[in-house]
């Protein structure tokens, strides 16, 4: 690059053929784009010129965690050496269909519909579209974002976490249902080195379990939820790890969700066996906190918002990082309206 003139980042092979043209003017019956200029347009040449829109794309690049947050809320639920979650947990598979929606909505696939009449209803009431249908390389999340692209309908949160659950009378729809998605989820976890596959008895039939392979992962997830729950300063730095780096986007904003979606799926009180009754009870106290604050939309960013005195700068964060990722406000509010559907279940009432 001439230190004379600026240069577009891309194309710069197009621009050199032109250049070899010898005139330099355009082909006949072509129309220049605001990033070309021939040689002799030596007044403007020392002028940025020329924008990319690909160059405006990379500036919303997200930095994704390896483990989506449908595996963390499976991974806090299984049994370390068994293998298997709860037999008594109906909770799970609906909560995780939410997880699903919480995931497409960090990874800027859905939001809500952007209908100013759509203040008139509840968030979880409101309706969702798909903006981008690029897949994102995990097989569930790409199954539902291709269920809703396909439907022609607008449906709202709590319609489509139901159908994705299989919970619906409405017999045109019930292909939605998401199938199997706890054992495909532990199969991902397989892949990813967190858990193992092993073959167990009961009774008269054999089940695969998924017992946890790397301890670590699983540990450094817990101290994720307990520093939300438990510190009054959240210090996310504190909490890192290979699969959950500093530079993760929204890190602050997933993990709510991630103690939400614990809590709502039933499997929060596994995180909290290391805490005495009494930091148990103030735990799940500061969850229903979160659940309060962050299953309305705008958020409850006030400093101090805790009485409990727990996560003060959590707000300022979270503020600071939705600004950094450019979240637009209908993917804040369906992040919110899913939270809010979490809110009504029977675990948490």
């Amino acid at each position: 690059m001439s230190s004379s003139g600026l240069q577009k980042r891309r194309g710069g092979g197009r621009r050199a053929a032109g250049a070899g043209g010898g005139s330099g003017s355009p082909a006949p019956g072509s129309k220049r784009t605001s990033g070309e200029f021939d040689e002799g347009d030596s007044e403007i040449i020392d002028h940025k010129i020329g924008i990319d829109s690909r160059d405006i794309a990379d500036s919303k690049t997200l930095n994704l965690p390896l483990l989506t947050l449908m595996e963390e809320v499976l991974l806090m639920g299984l049994k370390d050496r068994e293998g298997y979650l709860s037999f008594w947990n109906d909770n799970i598979s609906y909560a995780l269909r939410g997880c699903i929606l919480l995931e497409l909505a960090f990874r800027n696939k859905i939001t809500l519909v952007n209908d100013p009449a759509r203040r008139r209803f509840e968030l979880a009431d409101r309706l969702v579209q798909v903006v981008d249908s690029e897949p994102t390389g995990e097989v569930l999340l790409d199954e539902a974002l291709r269920i809703m692209k396909n439907d022609e309908s607008h449906l709202s949160v709590t319609n489509w976490i139901d159908l994705l659950s299989g919970e619906t009378w409405n017999l045109m729809k019930i292909n939605y249902q998401l199938k199997q998605v706890r054992e495909r989820l532990a199969k991902g976890l397989v892949d990813k080195g967190i858990l193992r596959t092993e073959r167990k008895s009961f009774f008269l039939f054999d089940m695969a379990t998924h017992p946890v392979a790397d301890k670590m992962s699983k540990e450094h997830i817990k101290n994720r939820i307990l520093n939300l729950l438990t510190a009054r300063t959240v210090d996310m730095d504190s909490v890192s790890s290979d699969q959950f780096p500093k530079e993760t986007s929204f890190r602050y904003l997933r993990s709510v969700a991630l103690v939400c979606g614990s809590h709502a799926a039933n499997v929060l009180e596994n995180v909290l066996t290391t805490l005495n009754y009494d930091k148990r009870d103030q735990a799940f106290a500061r969850a229903d906190e979160l659940l309060a604050d962050f299953g309305d939309y705008p958020f409850n960013l006030r400093s101090h918002q805790s009485p409990l005195g727990l996560g003060t700068n959590l707000g300022q964060e979270i503020a600071h990082e939705t600004e950094i990722c450019s979240a637009d406000e209908l993917q804040l509010e369906l992040i919110a309206a899913v939270l809010s559907v979490f809110a009504r279940m029977d675990s948490i009432l």
